[in-house]
């Protein structure tokens, strides 16, 4: 199963641009040839490349040089080199793929939605190729760190503006990673709570005001279990956006 193509000017130099890149040996790969190289009439001209299949062998090619030959080619087709920083198993069945690239803006995508599919065709693709089914995680320059003390602090101010003033806040889309970090930020909170609405991967996280003895701040409209689903809630903004947050006048900025 093709794990990687290049370009070279002949088989020798093929496979050794391959062995480079997925840093492994000759004998854990398989190369074809897509079509051969060229060095025009009778020796004379231009030289054209050739294109190679580099090939996985089952039971010799190991899972981390699939997965680099995978996302390599992936970014290939985008245009996007990349270089696979480190490889390592955070918890059981789940493997976090460190990325580096000079393109890791592109990479990343906005909210974080390209990654996300590059991560997804490369869990499809892998499970195809080794018939199993590790969960790949990727990162690029700490990427996933960043966003979740992002996130996490977004939950936290959120939060406050809530239990402050009684209006529920409805959060931007997210994914079930994402959405777990803004539950767990308020999971401790005796005065507001917070559920996930919508349908899909990507669902909002609702947080209101539970019924305590203190009032919220007169003027606002006091949010409980009860009457949770009678309320307004204005669409918040992306996530990511939380540098641009201002509590000015009771406003919530978002």
């Amino acid at each position: 199963m093709q794990i990687l193509e290049i370009q070279a000017l002949g088989e020798k130099e093929a496979l050794e641009e391959a062995q480079q890149i997925l840093g492994t040996s000759a004998d854990t790969i398989e190369l074809s040839v897509l079509q051969k190289s060229s060095g025009g009439f009778l020796g004379l001209g231009q030289k054209t490349l050739g294109r190679y299949q580099i090939n996985a062998i089952r039971e010799k090619t190991s899972l981390a040089v699939i997965i680099r030959g995978v996302i390599t080619t992936l970014l290939g087709h985008m245009g996007y080199s990349v270089t696979v920083q480190d490889y390592r198993e955070v918890e059981e069945g789940k493997i976090m793929v460190d990325l580096e690239s000079p393109f890791a803006g592109y990479i990343i995508g906005k909210h974080g939605r390209t990654l996300e599919a590059l991560q997804f065709m490369t869990n499809l693709v892998v499970e195809k190729i080794t018939q199993s089914q590790p969960k790949i995680l990727l990162d690029i320059e700490n990427y996933r760190e960043r966003r979740a003390d992002h996130l996490m602090e977004i939950a936290r101010k959120t939060g406050e503006y809530v239990a402050r003033t009684g209006k529920s806040r409805l959060l931007d889309p997210l994914n079930p990673y994402e959405r777990r970090l803004v539950h767990m930020a308020l999971q401790d909170s005796d005065i507001v709570k917070t559920e996930s609405e919508g349908n899909g991967v990507y669902k909002r996280v609702r947080v209101f005001r539970i019924a305590t003895e203190t009032p919220p701040e007169p003027g606002n409209e006091f949010v409980t279990e009860e009457n949770i689903g009678n309320i307004h809630f204005e669409a918040g903004q992306d996530p990511e956006g939380a540098e641009d947050i201002e509590f000015k006048n009771e406003d919530f900025n978002r």
